[in-house]
């Protein structure tokens, strides 16, 4: 299994590759540097990491994931969507260098992304529409569009926006990286529930620990904890672990483990270190009801 400096140093490479030196450049590698947590990328190295089949098709397919995030985070900062001032602990691509320049440099990673797609040798199409039904009009955009017209009205409506805008990009990794490992493949359906679980704990988890801070009147909007009955949520969380644990373990995906394991070890130190501020929001929360291995 591949380190994050590694993965980070193959989307570096690949930036230069596609990139050119233009009056652009730097806006885009502003706005895609430095990445993230590298979750979805790790996802994809860890699974082809577990097939034994990991190539430089997946590094491609890691570094195009990113990219395809990366461009959704700069249009998501917009005044006109989420309307986030800072990203990654600095300022967000349009506060840097503008409205304009911001869009444009969205753009340009989402056409990177599918850049990048080019560049894998292996079932190039089955790829392509997967990538295309995954992140377009009836998956991730379609997500935020959901999340943009109106408030939730009930945690159906939560899980499905969680569902299309962040479980999405996780299935397409793991599937993607599936497709990619050939005769080492898990069964598609398994990999699709796989990425299903994942993508919902880990954004409700995102909404449970942004509590552990200051929120401000929007986040007060949104946050499913706020406005619906959290014991719900809990049980949410908790099937979809339960069935993450479960598959992770019948078909030893080791390497899937460790990063997901790293990733829930650390959003439970964050509730646990942000318990008494959650308190002031969620006055019944406990912490035990959370079943984290």
């Amino acid at each position: 299994m591949k380190d994050l400096k590694y993965i980070n140093s193959k989307l570096h490479e690949h930036f230069k590759e596609l990139i050119p030196k233009n009056d652009l450049y730097e806006v885009l590698e502003y706005a895609l540097f430095p990445p993230g947590k590298l979750f979805r990328p790790e996802l994809i190295y860890a699974l082809a990491s577990d097939l034994d089949s990991l190539t430089k098709n997946h590094e491609y397919f890691a570094s195009a994931i990113e990219t395809h995030h990366a461009y959704t985070l700069v249009h998501d900062d917009l005044p006109a969507m989420d309307n986030d001032d800072f990203r990654r602990g600095k300022p967000s691509t349009h506060k840097k260098y503008g409205q304009w320049k911001a869009i444009l440099a969205g753009d340009a990673l989402l056409s990177l992304s599918y850049g990048l797609l080019s560049k894998i040798e292996t079932k190039p199409n089955e790829l392509l529409r997967l990538f295309h039904e995954s992140t377009g009009a009836a998956g991730l955009i379609f997500g935020q569009y959901l999340d943009l017209e109106s408030a939730p009205k009930n945690i159906d409506d939560i899980i499905q926006i969680h569902t299309l805008k962040t479980a999405r990009l996780i299935q397409l990794s793991l599937s993607g990286s599936n497709i990619l490992s050939g005769n080492s493949a898990l069964p598609k359906e398994l990999i699709e529930e796989l990425g299903l679980n994942i993508g919902i704990v880990f954004q409700l988890i995102d909404d449970l620990t942004e509590l552990t801070e200051e929120i401000n009147e929007h986040e007060r909007e949104i946050n499913p904890f706020l406005n619906f009955a959290s014991i719900e949520l809990y049980s949410t969380i908790n099937n979809c672990l339960e069935n993450i644990y479960r598959t992770l373990d019948e078909n030893t995906l080791t390497n899937l483990n460790d990063i997901c394991e790293r990733y829930l070890n650390k959003m439970k130190s964050k509730i646990n270190d942000g318990e008494e501020k959650i308190k002031t929001y969620i006055h019944d929360f406990d912490k035990e009801l959370l079943k984290f291995k």
